[in-house]
């Protein structure tokens, strides 16, 4: 009998370890369910998170871009301003320079002269240069043909110049009207 006793003894915790075994299954079983549960809230939540981060993000270089391109703007804006006040006044410094080359008593024409190097000056300031038309090849990029001459010498460049072109940087703030030979 003692092996019977032995035999249901072993049996017995057999049967102990077997439920204690689908004990613990079923609560394991139960306990991922809700770490399951928390794990999905806190996946939910990472994801809305990093949904949120990144909507920032993209905020914050819509900002960065807003700024840039208003900047851009002003910046335009200040030159075309700039830009026109110049133009208005180049005809201003054509009829001064017509004035110059004229016949007048050397008084007028040394205050005239002043006048013209103090024009000269600014212009060199803003960075304003002519454009060199006399002698040079046509291009239409900076000059305004008027007229063209028959001057097989000189085919395909500027003769004469009615008016003088002007540039900013590499801006041009008045085409050179010009008379091109062919």
């Amino acid at each position: 009998m003692e092996e019977k006793e032995i035999l249901s003894e072993q049996a017995c915790e057999q049967e102990n370890i077997e439920a204690c075994e689908s004990e613990a299954k079923e609560e394991t079983a139960a306990k991922p369910k809700r770490k399951n549960k928390a794990q999905m809230e806190l996946l939910k939540l990472t994801e809305e998170n990093e949904k949120l981060q990144n909507y920032a993000l993209r905020m914050k270089a819509d900002m960065e871009n807003i700024k840039k391109r208003n900047e851009h703007i002003a910046r335009d804006m200040y030159n075309d301003g700039r830009n026109d006040a110049i133009i208005s006044f180049l005809p201003v410094v054509d009829n001064l320079e017509r004035a110059m080359s004229l016949e007048m008593p050397d008084g007028i024409k040394d205050g005239l002269s002043k006048v013209k190097k103090q024009i000269d000056t600014i212009f060199e300031r803003l960075n304003i240069k002519e454009i060199e038309s006399l002698g040079k090849e046509f291009d239409p990029n900076l000059h305004n043909a008027l007229m063209q001459i028959d001057d097989e010498e000189n085919s395909g460049k500027c003769v004469q110049v009615y008016e003088k072109g002007y540039k900013i940087n590499d801006k041009i703030l008045r085409h050179a009207s010009v008379v091109v030979a062919k």
